[in-house]
């Protein structure tokens, strides 16, 4: 018996019990000794090597189960039921192996399966161990569903692929509750193509640096205080002219001069639709008001509570005057008028704010929305980097067709993107403004709506191994409340887009300027991504 394959034993040691499970089918150690073939890619790859092995002299099978063994140890002790979500790989049957000869059990689901089918089979075969490519282990921790699915058993994940970010591994170990082990893929195109973006984007940072001179964090940091401080007593002081959201200050009787007296009885709350009807809100403008009145209870300007089937509802706040408005702007615009930028660009939006009494009740037409006002002062920088990244795809493409790149949302008529491909000692690039049916090696494009909505028909652009350089806001940018489109205005931006982009199949995404960079905390950022 000590001649026996240690891989022999075990599935002897199996016996009836399963071996593979595999499209509903299960496979007992002794059917794999006896060469039944369970369906699929991966179970029926298993199986041949399986009899491969059985065959084996016993010097030869002792070495072929070296790496077994090791694997063996990663998995650690019974019971094992570990669910293998790869395609045919050797590692993926190398973990499967050495599954079996661990005495556990190997479970192949079709690694293509929708996230939640594949999260149902988790939480249904009781998976305690998990492998798979890390970019699926990114898809599968952000899943809007996950918490629905109970996988209270799963203790270890594999996760194949280039080195991870340190962000992406805590979420997806909150989010799984198990030890994330990572495994590198060796020599792979995938991390040849990690390298050279993050490479690449090195290289658009230093370019950009000069940009940055000047702007100081706690500068950016004040301004955006002042400007956030500035829209929002705006907002309410444009409602409060219409009659709603206006309390008593503590202190005062209602219908007389503040001073002091006993404590007058607050206005009841009342709902979104009650207040839009009070204000003559125009059926077009209700929405935005909407909005409105989001980010100022977000904010703390005026109280809400939770108004079940009606929906929040919402207290007011004491009545603000227009010289209230215009000391909250003054140091807004004395910070932005420090090196940030023009005074025209914060004028547009104070402009836009005398606007919005008429344009609530419809006596003023809806103007073009703009771009944030921290753009304005981030746009060098952006540029730049964008620039970079273009130009250094451009010059490392030497496929026999030319490089495709489509930019949408061109904002002026020559951009980074033109001077970047004009700048190439050798033109072999199609630069094109509006999508052709076709895909693309290079989509630059800029964020208008929902981060859910808009990155999975971007990445649908894209060829295999495309990149998608997307600029895109990185935290609230509150004045599109007022001259701006808000509908993908969120609180924390980042993490939507970061999470669209995974979900939509991008394995790697960077963002520009990195976390803590002065230019960061305009809120304006650069995500760049690539598709396998």
């Amino acid at each position: 018996m000590a001649s026996t394959p240690a891989l022999v034993s075990a599935l002897r040691e199996l016996g009836d019990r399963p071996a593979v499970v595999a499209d509903g089918r299960a496979i007992s150690g002794i059917g794999l000794l006896l060469g039944v073939s369970p369906p699929g890619g991966l179970p029926r790859a298993l199986a041949e090597r399986v009899a491969a092995h059985a065959a084996l002299p016993p010097s030869t099978a002792r070495a072929a189960e070296e790496r077994l063994r090791h694997w063996a140890g990663v998995l650690g002790p019974a019971p094992i039921r570990h669910t293998v979500l790869h395609p045919v790989t050797d590692l993926a049957v190398e973990l499967a192996l050495a599954t079996l000869l661990a005495g556990g059990t190997v479970h192949c689901p079709d690694p293509a399966l929708p996230p939640e089918e594949q999260l149902t089979a988790l939480a249904a075969g009781g998976t305690t161990h998990l492998s798979l490519p890390s970019a699926l282990l990114w898809q599968l921790s952000r899943h809007p569903g996950l918490a629905d699915h109970d996988l209270g058993a799963l203790r270890l994940v594999l996760h194949v692929g280039p080195e991870p970010r340190q962000d992406d591994v805590y979420a997806a170990v909150d989010a799984l509750g198990a030890v994330l082990a990572h495994v590198r893929a060796p020599h792979s195109q995938a991390e040849a193509a990690d390298r050279r973006l993050r490479a690449d984007a090195r290289t658009a940072t230093a370019a950009a640096w000069k940009h940055s001179i000047g702007v100081t964090a706690e500068q950016v940091s004040t301004f955006g205080a002042h400007l956030d401080r500035a829209v929002l007593t705006t907002l309410l002081h444009t409602l409060q002219q219409t009659g709603i959201l206006t309390e008593p200050a503590p202190g005062t009787d209602p219908g007389t001069d503040p001073g002091p007296g006993p404590d007058a009885t607050p206005a009841p709350a009342r709902s979104e639709a009650e207040l839009l009807a009070t204000a003559l809100v125009t059926p077009a403008q209700r929405p935005r008001v909407g909005r409105w009145l989001d980010a100022l209870a977000r904010h703390g300007l005026i109280a809400h509570r939770d108004g079940g089937a009606q929906g929040p509802l919402y207290h007011g706040a004491p009545e603000l005057g227009p010289a209230a408005v215009r000391e909250a702007w003054r140091p807004a615009a004395d910070t932005w008028a420090d090196g940030l930028g023009s005074a025209a660009v914060l004028d547009r939006v104070r402009r836009g704010a005398l606007r919005l009494p008429g344009l609530l009740t419809g006596d003023e037409a809806p103007r073009p929305a703009a771009t944030p006002v921290r753009w304005a002062a981030a746009r060098g920088y952006l540029g730049t980097a964008l620039g970079a990244l273009v130009r250094a795809t451009a010059e490392a493409h030497h496929g026999p067709r030319p490089l495709r790149v489509l930019e949408l949302d061109r904002d002026g008529t020559e951009t980074a993107v033109a001077r970047a491909l004009a700048a190439r000692p050798r033109q072999n690039a199609d630069h094109h403004l509006a999508p052709d049916g076709g895909r693309y090696d290079i989509v630059v494009a800029s964020a208008a709506g929902r981060p859910e909505e808009e990155v999975p028909a971007l990445v649908d652009l894209l060829a295999p191994g495309g990149r998608l350089l997307l600029l895109a806001p990185v935290a609230e940018q509150l004045d599109l409340l007022i001259t701006g489109d808000p509908r993908g205005l969120t609180a924390h931006p980042a993490e939507h887009w970061q999470s669209a982009l995974t979900a939509a199949g991008c394995p790697t995404v960077l963002t520009l300027p990195e976390a803590g960079h002065p230019m960061g905390l305009l809120g304006q950022g650069l995500f760049v991504a690539r598709v396998d």
